[in-house]
């Protein structure tokens, strides 16, 4: 199967945030959004460069969260699983609302217009690697 561009799932966060779902149909589009960003080997070559992601998309918005312990980011699915099973159980509808405007704020962006497509490309993933490193705030 093919990877989705990042304008598809930017799309589908669009949807969550659209009012037409209902709380359980957002957090269960949110674990599948989640499940495919994580799996994302152009957005985290590695398995260690989840680490920061994770820490701030998902467990410094919540409060009773601990951080994950160093074993969870050595497999990618055991990764998600924790993190699906914390927004089944955990997340209300301001936390799935709070958690999709902060991926849609963080995820690189694809520009389609042709001219302007590699300057704007080649910006979105430095600033996504600037983040991965923890040099953006």
């Amino acid at each position: 199967m093919q990877e989705r561009t990042l304008e598809l799932i930017r799309n589908d966060l669009k949807i969550i945030t659209s009012n037409k779902l209902n709380t359980s149909q957002s957090k269960l589009l949110l674990i599948g959004i989640t499940y495919e960003i994580l799996l994302r080997k152009d957005l985290f070559p590695k398995n260690s460069d989840l680490k920061k992601f994770v820490q701030v998309v998902f467990i410094e918005p919540m409060e009773d969260v601990k951080p994950f312990k160093d074993y969870l980011f050595v497999s990618r699915t055991l990764l998600s699983s924790r993190i699906s099973k914390i927004i089944l159980s955990k997340f209300n509808y301001n936390n799935v609302m709070k958690t999709v405007d902060k991926l849609y704020t963080i995820l690189p962006q694809q520009n389609n217009d042709n001219k302007h497509s590699v300057i704007n490309t080649e910006q979105s993933m430095n600033e996504w690697v600037e983040f991965l490193r923890g040099n953006e705030d």
